[in-house]
C-alpha cells in the first residue's frame, strides 16, 4: 500500500478556504480517484510542537492508496483539473509526499 500525503504550508499570509475544500475540492477527488482511494483522512492544523506554535500546515491530507500505478493513472487522467482547482480555495501550493507504507510495522 502507498499513501499520499498533501500538506498545505502555514506561510505568512497563507489562506485556506476550508468550507470549498472540504465541501467542494475533496468530492471532485473522490470522484477522480475513485476505488483507487482505501481512506481519506484530512487533517487541520491547530498547532506545532509547543503551545505557542503555529502548525507548520494549514491542512494535511493523508491518503492511502491501492498501488503506486493506480495512483499514476489517477494523476495522468485528472492532474491537471485537481491542480487547477486550488486557486478557489488557497493561495499556497501543496507538498506533495508518496510513500511505501510498512507492513507489520505499528
Amino acid at each position: 500500500m502507498i499513501r499520499l500525503s498533501v500538506l498545505y504550508p502555514n506561510d505568512e499570509g497563507a489562506f485556506f478556504d476550508w468550507d470549498y475544500y472540504i465541501n467542494t475540492h475533496t468530492p471532485l477527488a473522490k470522484r477522480c480517484f475513485g476505488n483507487t482511494v482505501i481512506r481519506w483522512e484530512i487533517d487541520h492544523g491547530i498547532r506545532g510542537e509547543e503551545a505557542e506554535d503555529s502548525a507548520p500546515y494549514i491542512v494535511a491530507a493523508f491518503i492511502p492508496l491501492t498501488s503506486l500505478s493506480d495512483f499514476d493513472n489517477v494523476i495522468a487522467t485528472h492532474g491537471e483539473k485537481l491542480k487547477a482547482d486550488f486557486k478557489n480555495y488557497t493561495n499556497v501550493y501543496p507538498i506533495f509526499l508518496v510513500t511505501d507504507v510498512w507492513k507489520g510495522y505499528s
